[in-house]
């Protein structure tokens, strides 16, 4: 099993099993994982985009790092922080785009910032991938400053989003 570790998170990707209880009953989800019960619940909006990510994992399951949500666990805490999504293989063009949460708790302690620069270093040292994406509302300004500080930039605008992307170095 792929598991990316920082200094103080641990990212796991989450089996369809796993997904499906984080959607469903998260304290069982956090049981199976030996997590500490957290008191958080996913929002409607995140529900519906982990029932995405699920959809597109059981359509392929060998794969299933590059469609599902990564739990991001605090070392110290032994609990869920938040997580972060990919949302498919590589496209064409190399582009490997993600989603992210935070749950409010955990928010303003770097955790996401962390999350990003290793997970945006690991997929930029996977062969096919030369760009990782981000979007986010206009309006997300914390959002913005994580990405800004984990050196994404903006080369993008849309009416409502502005668009991220981190690109592979190649010496």
């Amino acid at each position: 099993m792929v598991e990316l570790d920082t200094e103080r998170l641990r990212l796991i990707p989450l089996r369809a099993e796993n997904l499906r209880l984080l959607i469903d009953n998260p304290k069982k989800m956090e049981q199976r994982l030996s997590l500490i019960d957290s008191d958080s619940f996913l929002s409607p909006e995140l529900k519906q985009a982990m029932e995405i990510r699920l959809s597109k994992l059981l359509g392929d399951e060998e794969n299933y790092i590059w469609y599902t949500n990564w739990l991001i666990v605090s070392k110290d805490k032994n609990c869920s922080v938040g997580g972060i999504m990919l949302k498919g293989l590589p496209n064409e063009n190399g582009e490997v785009v993600i989603g992210y949460y935070t749950l409010l708790e955990y928010q303003g302690n770097g955790y996401m910032t962390e999350t990003i620069i290793n997970l945006k270093n690991w997929l930029l040292n996977q062969s096919d991938v030369m760009y990782v994406i981000a979007d986010t509302d206009k309006d997300n300004i914390p959002s913005h400053r994580v990405l800004e500080k984990s050196g994404a930039e903006m080369y993008k605008v849309t009416e409502e989003l502005y668009f991220w992307r981190f690109v592979k170095r190649i010496p």
